[in-house]
């Protein structure tokens, strides 16, 4: 799987935060995403019909992380008590494409990361920039059957 390089301006994002440790179970991804569902047509500013998953780091040694289905925005206004606002940094980011073929989007997603920080990051870790990725779901991905492509960002130099 070889990435795209691709160049970003700051992102500003609306999201729910759910902290995780990936040596307890992970995150119930597709769960946090239901949580969010009533909020994303009604937070204001919202640019576009996509959304993103954002991934940070929190204490990699601990293996502590936050997951955060979000929407980009204009401007942050307004937010509802269990939303959040961040901009993520810009630049230059990996962008790899995943094809998503089946239900379990958990599990296909799950593969392209072990990949991305496995051996894609053996290979290039002096270019990552940052502690944080994110997915990118648009047009090509079908909510319904979860199914299509998502693409996920990864900061790099």
């Amino acid at each position: 799987m070889i990435p795209d390089c691709r160049e970003r301006d700051d992102i500003t994002v609306v999201g729910l935060a759910q902290p995780f440790n990936v040596n307890k179970g992970g995150v119930d991804g597709p769960a946090v995403w239901r949580r969010l569902a009533p909020h994303m047509d009604q937070i204001a500013n919202r640019l576009g019909t996509h959304a993103l998953g954002v991934c940070e780091v929190v204490d990699q040694t601990a293996g502590d992380f936050v997951y955060s289905p979000a929407v980009e925005v204009s401007a942050v206004t307004d937010l509802h008590d269990d939303l959040f606002a961040k901009v993520l940094k810009g630049g230059r980011f990996a962008v790899f494409n995943v094809k998503l073929t089946n239900s379990d989007i958990a599990a296909e997603i799950r593969r392209t990361y072990q990949y991305i920080y496995g051996p894609w990051v053996d290979e290039n870790r002096s270019c990552l920039r940052d502690w944080f990725d994110f997915e990118y779901y648009d047009e090509r991905f079908d909510r319904a059957t979860l199914t299509g492509q998502v693409d996920i960002w990864v900061p790099v130099f």
